[in-house]
């Protein structure tokens, strides 16, 4: 088969982005022909899957969007299948890696260009008299896209969460721990916290901070995720506690960080999945997490940290405080059970399985 990708933009640190690749890099090991449309790549262009990007020119966001859709539209003649992993018109299948827009956008701000822009987008996906089948990675926003749209179960796809198994402990996951809390010079004892992800105010790296600031002295907290940090150095100085955060920006080894730090703070406010609790939870590394992220449940269900529901900064630095006097083998322990049982490893494979049933029941390509 010939399968067009669509993606607004690229960039080598987002889980949308690396998700597109990685069932990219698994249709094209099947045989098929994948070409990725863009309008920007930030990062180094791989050997395949094809990429071609698309300069498009408009002041804003959302006009940048419109022109990409209208651009991409001429060059999708020949394609089996048009994949989009942004919401617009004329796809075939949606992976469903953002939000319900329609559950958020309430009020007068609907009718701005930007929010009525977007909405219509959106529309174009889940409206029921639309084609597209939804790849979709949380039962939470499939429920939020029914109520708003009223979108036919058959279009759904439910894909398991897709989880690296090189998150796992390792064998050697003790000698990994040392090095990197030397190289960051920190040691064995120093309570170490990690937030990781690229989206500083939806994560809550707000609330992470306020946490730290009522957690003892000699607690730390590393940030791995590529996001501006101006606006929370500022916050971690008013808090006099700039000098126990640590900015790492986006970083490629983030499985060292999971074995090496002692507790994964993710006090999201909105998540439609969140990957890294469980990739946390399988590193045998404890979460402290919200119930805005969508796979939360796994966190409560297995025994793997705390789930709050909206939490204070007192109630947030508590929980820390519970969850890191346990000791470490036990968390290591409830992750190796965790990665053993859990069905959470399959969505890239699942993703690609519903793609190439579909052509294979539809024959016409465009």
């Amino acid at each position: 088969m010939k399968l067009a990708f669509l993606l607004f933009e690229y960039f080598p640190y987002g889980g949308l982005q690396r998700d597109m690749l990685a069932i990219a890099e698994a249709a094209e090991a099947r045989g098929h022909q994948v070409t990725v449309f863009t309008r920007a790549w930030h990062a180094e262009r791989p050997a395949s899957p094809r990429v071609e990007t698309l300069e498009v020119g408009a002041r804003s966001n959302h006009g940048r969007d419109a022109a990409f859709v209208a651009a991409v539209g001429d060059r999708l003649a020949g394609f089996d299948r048009v994949v989009g992993f942004n919401k617009m018109p004329g796809l075939d299948w949606y992976y469903a890696a953002d939000g319900c827009l329609a559950a958020r956008y309430r009020g007068p701000r609907r009718w701005l260009p930007r929010y009525r822009s977007k909405l219509a987008m959106e529309a174009a996906v889940f409206d029921p008299a639309a084609g597209a089948g939804v790849l979709s990675i949380s039962p939470l926003q499939r429920a939020l896209y029914q109520r708003h749209y009223g979108t036919p179960d058959h279009r759904f796809v439910d894909l398991p969460p897709g989880i690296r198994r090189d998150r796992a402990l390792p064998e050697d996951h003790a000698l990994r721990r040392a090095r990197l809390r030397t190289e960051v010079g920190i040691g064995e004892t120093t309570p170490m916290l990690l937030f990781v992800g690229s989206g500083f105010r939806t994560k809550g790296l707000d609330r992470a901070i306020r946490a730290l600031a009522r957690l003892p002295e000699e607690t730390r907290l590393f940030v791995v995720g590529d996001d501006n940090a101006g606006p929370y150095r500022r916050l971690a100085r008013r808090l006099k506690v700039d000098d126990r955060v640590r900015f790492m920006g986006g970083q490629d080894n983030v499985p060292d960080w999971l074995w090496s730090a002692d507790l994964l703070l993710h006090p999201a406010y909105a998540e439609n999945t969140g990957t890294v609790l469980l990739e946390a939870a399988v590193a045998g590394l404890p979460v402290l997490t919200t119930r805005a992220c969508g796979y939360a449940g796994y966190i409560r269900d297995g025994g793997l940290g705390r789930v709050l529901d909206d939490p204070g900064d007192e109630e947030l630095a508590a929980a820390a405080t519970d969850l890191l006097a346990r000791p470490r083998d036990h968390w290591r322990e409830q992750g190796r059970h965790f990665a053993a049982d859990a069905d959470i490893y399959g969505l890239v494979d699942r993703a690609v399985d519903a793609i190439e049933q579909d052509a294979t029941e539809q024959k016409e390509p465009r």
